[in-house]
């Protein structure tokens, strides 16, 4: 059974947060801690600072339930996890009361200036309504994601104990996100550079069909500089309109502004791609990304991509006219 997640909640600190907004903006996930008496629970919060969730990360961590486990991170391998943790997702937390005892939690795990949302759940009426009350005064530890529109919840890991905190499956959650979006985008690019180029073939046909003045004359009359300041104010799919019903001089501009279009959304989703990008890996197991890396979150990436597939839509539109209206010319 799908669980759905309440659109509104308030905080610790009686704010209102939008869960909707929030899962729209970020991989939106949920941790929900067994009880404030639980020495297990906040140990997966410790652990997500140690893997670069904060920017002050400590050095190691050693689990009170077995302190032969030191866990430490290779410094090289916290900007990609921050990337995942930090850039990527965002927490909202959950812990049954007393307020003063979540309060507590969320102080020990140095998350109280983060702006990671913590709700106080001690009647268990949220446990209740998303599946995971656990008995009258415990919840069930779990970590799932937040769809957007939807607000459905999807398990990632359910039950946490000593040595089993469910961070490597959340971080192997939201790797292979990543990688599903970035695969996705990589092939909006493939896609956008076979048209680019069919589109250049077909509009060479079209504008080399009848008397077609001097290229060079072209560019003395009609500078295109001055038509790219002019088709800035004009929206793609507006300037498709244009170019299909206008001369041919201002057609060839203005199919080289719309193509130009095209290869700077395919740039800009190219040069956001992280882990699709082999000049960004290191080995073929390891992402290294550099202490400074401007990478930016999925739902970043996410907006490129469909900026590039509205103006790939576009083009492909006017191969298809193109098409038509040379096949209509020649005969």
């Amino acid at each position: 059974m799908n669980h759905i997640f309440p659109e509104v909640v308030v905080d610790l600190n009686g704010r209102s947060i939008n869960i909707k907004e929030l899962a729209k903006l970020h991989v939106l996930i949920l941790i929900t801690l067994k009880a404030a008496w639980c020495p297990v629970c906040p140990q997966l919060l410790l652990i997500l600072n140690l893997y670069g969730l904060q920017d002050n990360s400590p050095e190691s961590f050693q689990d009170p339930f077995d302190g032969s486990n030191i866990m430490k991170v290779p410094s090289e391998d916290i900007p990609f996890n921050r990337l995942l943790l930090k850039t990527d997702a965002y927490f909202i937390i959950i812990c049954p009361g007393p307020a003063d005892e979540v309060r507590r939690i969320q102080s020990l795990c140095n998350f109280s200036k983060c702006p990671y949302p913590f709700i106080v759940d001690e009647d268990l009426s949220l446990a209740s309504q998303i599946g995971l009350r656990m008995s009258h005064t415990e919840m069930w530890p779990f970590i799932g994601h937040i769809y957007s529109e939807t607000r459905i919840i999807f398990p990632i890991s359910l039950g946490r104990g000593p040595g089993l905190y469910g961070h490597n499956q959340l971080l192997k959650y939201l790797h292979e996100y990543r990688i599903q979006v970035e695969k996705s985008a990589s092939d909006y690019v493939s896609k956008a550079s076979e048209l680019e180029t069919l589109f250049k073939k077909v509009t060479y046909n079209i504008l080399s069909i009848g008397d077609v003045e001097n290229k060079a004359l072209q560019k003395q009359i009609f500078p295109i500089e001055l038509f790219a300041q002019i088709f800035e104010h004009i929206e793609s799919r507006e300037m498709m309109k244009t170019v299909v019903a206008t001369c041919r001089q201002w057609r060839a501009i203005g199919f080289d502004i719309i193509a130009m279009r095209m290869k700077q959304a395919a740039n800009c989703v190219l040069e956001s791609l992280v882990i699709c990008s082999q000049t960004k890996r290191s080995d073929s197991n390891k992402i290294i990304l550099p202490v400074d890396n401007k990478a930016i979150s999925v739902h970043e990436l996410d907006l490129h991509v469909k900026d590039l597939n509205e103006i790939t839509e576009i083009v492909q539109r006017l191969v298809d006219q193109t098409d038509l209206m040379a096949f209509m010319i020649m005969k």
